[in-house]
C-alpha cells in the first residue's frame, strides 16, 4: 500500500516557495499560517517554515513524488516554460518496455533538490509493499 509521506523544512524566503510550489509546479495551498504554510504535493504534505533566528535554513538532500507519465510530462513542460533549470534533464530509461521509468530533477527556490519520477508498472519495478501493510 503506498501511503503519503509529510515532510516539513526551513526557507529562507516562505513567498517564493510558495510561488514555486503553487504558480510553477500546481500544487494546492493547505493550512496558512504566518510563520508556515501546507503544500499538497502530488498527494503528499509538505509544511514549509519561515527560516528565523530560532530555526535557520537547510537544503533538504532530495525528495519527490512519483507520479503518471503525463503528469510528469507536464510537470516537465511546466518547469521549462516557467524559466526553472532542470538540473538533470529529463531521462526515460527502457522505453516501451515493461520497465519503463523517468526521472529529472529540479531546484526549488531555496536550493532543495526536487527528483521527480515516474514508473510505468510501480509494483513490478520498485516492488510490492502492500505484503507490509
Amino acid at each position: 500500500m503506498v501511503r503519503a509521506f509529510h515532510l516539513s523544512f526551513v526557507v529562507p524566503d516562505k513567498e517564493s516557495a510558495r510561488s514555486f510550489y503553487i504558480d510553477t509546479l500546481g500544487c494546492s495551498l493547505g493550512r496558512d499560517n504566518k510563520t508556515w504554510f501546507d503544500i499538497i504535493f502530488f498527494g503528499h504534505q509538505l509544511t514549509i517554515h519561515q527560516a528565523s533566528e530560532k530555526q535557520p535554513a537547510f537544503i533538504i538532500n532530495h525528495f519527490g513524488p512519483i507520479l503518471t507519465k503525463v503528469e510528469w510530462l507536464a510537470v516537465v513542460q511546466k518547469c521549462k516554460n516557467d524559466g526553472i533549470e532542470i538540473i538533470l534533464a529529463e531521462t526515460i530509461t527502457n522505453e516501451a518496455q515493461h520497465d519503463e521509468s523517468g526521472k529529472f530533477i529540479v531546484k526549488d527556490p531555496s536550493g532543495n533538490i526536487l527528483e521527480f519520477k515516474y514508473y510505468s508498472n510501480f509494483t513490478k519495478t520498485v516492488g510490492d509493499d502492500s505484503k507490509s501493510a
